[in-house]
């Protein structure tokens, strides 16, 4: 099969210092990102084209939406916590209160929470990593409904991409610092994960970061340190696609958006952009669009607890 060479474009200039986290709201129709260094939460309307922004009090590494039916809102991992975020209105002002939901890195100074989802069954999942990106440090965590924690991976150094296949069985994942994508069987009913193996090996250049899923369980990853997003076919591990991210070395996230999820966003990062001769990063830290007619993207799941 031949690889298909797409290019994403840029809809904000947002000039991001490290944009990460993408999630779409299905409900609101609103892409939420974060800007983890500069502690920001973003909600950005395709339609106006606007974006707005909330200042947290730390560093959120992941942000998903928390039900109306549980206390609407937004679940984060900021800083070593894992928090409930009540707005006003779509971050249309600063009116907002933080209480905290558990403390799984309470202990561990060394290490920020960092990437996470919910999965189908609408428990949050939320990985911590070495602040150094140097130790195997971190973790990967749950917060069930009930709001109780469990422990579930250890030896992590930079917890990234997460997400579930159409048919619930199988959990994606990926360590940074391992520049590979492994597969987990998974059991939905007791969120147990088991059989962890390699699925598919970085050969493409960069590191491996953040991870959307599609309707044909074909995952999307972006390449720290690559300039594009890869489509990969969980079944073989082989290269579908690949989707370059123009003027930008470091891309962080994806996630599928729009009335018919085929939308794919990028986020990206000005975070470590080279500075030589010769280089330009004319986009870095931007947020990149790109439509994807031939595909469509999984719903992203709420945090039912």
């Amino acid at each position: 099969m031949t690889k298909v060479e797409l290019i994403a474009q840029p809809v904000l200039a947002a000039r991001a210092s490290l944009g990460e986290g993408a999630i779409w709201d299905n409900e609101k129709k609103r892409l939420y990102w974060i800007d983890i260094n500069n502690c920001l939460l973003n909600s950005f309307d395709p339609l106006t084209a606007i974006n707005k922004s909330l200042k947290l009090p730390a560093k959120p590494g992941c942000v998903v939406r928390r039900a109306t039916a549980h206390g609407g809102g937004f679940i984060l991992g900021m800083g070593g916590e894992f928090v409930h975020l009540r707005v006003v209105d779509d971050l249309s002002d600063n009116i907002h209160t933080i209480s905290v939901l558990a403390y799984p890195e309470e202990h561990v100074v060394a290490n920020r929470m960092n990437d996470g989802k919910c999965d189908p069954s609408g428990r949050f999942w939320c990985g911590s990593m070495d602040l150094g990106c140097n130790y195997p440090s971190g973790n990967l965590w749950m917060l069930d409904k009930r709001q109780k924690l469990t422990h579930k991976l250890a030896d992590v150094t930079i917890s990234n991409g997460i997400v579930w296949n159409k048919a619930n069985d199988t959990m994606y994942y990926i360590d940074t610092a391992t520049n590979r994508v492994d597969a987990f069987d998974y059991d939905n009913d007791t969120a147990i994960i088991s059989n962890r193996r390699p699925l598919v090996a970085n050969q493409w250049g960069g590191h491996f970061d953040g991870m959307t899923i599609d309707s044909e369980d074909n995952l999307y990853i972006a390449v720290w340190g690559g300039s594009a997003v890869q489509k990969v076919s969980s079944v073989s591990g082989q290269l579908l696609a690949s989707i370059a991210v123009p003027g930008v070395l470091n891309v962080t996230s994806c996630a599928f958006g729009g009335d018919q999820l085929q939308d794919l966003y990028i986020t990206s990062a000005q975070q470590d952009a080279p500075h030589k001769q010769g280089y330009s990063e004319t986009n870095a830290g931007d947020l990149f669009k790109i439509h994807l007619s031939d595909c469509q993207g999984l719903p992203a799941y709420q945090y039912l607890g």
